[in-house]
């Protein structure tokens, strides 16, 4: 790869560590951007593109990539809104809440993105996408989640909220949570049917609800495929019963 391309879009996103649909991060082209004053990049299971202006390249494990921003920016031509949501709640978010690392970018960081790409390609879904994108969220999973519930008209939960005792100590941080109502949602992976996790969840589990909280579980298939009307409704029906008016 000469000096004048670099690494962009969907490839760039996964470089970074940015979720993205299981579809595009098994998908085997790669993104290559080249400045606009050389040719178009072409080859063999490359889908190549000019890079904007604006465009910073920095390097990253070696590798010529768009900067986290700017390629969030590109990958609005390219996903639904809500997976542009989710890789922007990364952005701002990493892990931070678990590790104390700065994330990779802020929330003005992404505006100011917005703003300078006004009129161009993407731009309705890329200035829909900033408004919805929040600080917390620490899978892509919980964002599709909160997009959810925020969607059907219930109100916005805090995300990996942290729970304490009486006396103040630490007793879980909730994917989701209503503190008002003291109802917490918990999406669970595939990584808690391991065997020790699955034993840990459980004392976790009545922790929780010693200190008067009620949690919903969901998984992959309550938000995305079968059953996402019948989980708001279970949300919903938990929020009244603590006395919500949803």
């Amino acid at each position: 790869m000469p000096d004048s391309q670099h690494f962009s879009h969907t490839t760039a996103a996964l470089i970074h560590g940015i979720p993205l649909p299981f579809a595009v991060e098994n998908a085997t082209p790669l993104h290559v951007s080249a400045d606009q004053s050389v040719g178009f990049p072409r080859a063999r299971g490359v889908v190549g593109h000019h890079s904007g202006q604006s465009t910073t390249v920095e390097s990253r494990q070696g590798l010529r990539v768009s900067s986290p921003v700017d390629c969030w920016c590109e990958i609005a031509t390219l996903l639904r809104t809500d997976d542009l949501v989710a890789a922007g709640d990364f952005l701002v978010t990493g892990d931070e809440p678990l590790s104390a690392v700065p994330p990779l970018a802020t929330l003005s960081d992404l505006e100011l993105a917005v703003e300078a790409r006004a009129g161009r390609r993407g731009i309705r879904r890329l200035s829909e996408a900033f408004l919805l994108v929040r600080y917390g969220s620490l899978s892509r999973m919980e964002t599709l989640t909160r997009l959810l519930i925020v969607r059907a008209g219930l109100p916005e939960p805090l995300l990996n909220f942290t729970l304490a005792d009486r006396a103040g100590g630490f007793v879980a941080m909730l994917d989701l949570a209503f503190p008002e109502w003291k109802v917490g949602i918990e999406y669970q992976g595939d990584v808690h049917r391991e065997k020790e996790r699955f034993r840990r969840d459980i004392t976790r589990r009545e922790r929780i609800e010693d200190q008067g909280w009620t949690v919903i579980y969901v998984s992959a298939d309550d938000i995305l495929r079968h059953h996402p009307l019948q989980t708001i409704e279970r949300i919903r029906r938990r929020l009244r019963a603590r006395g919500a008016r949803v």
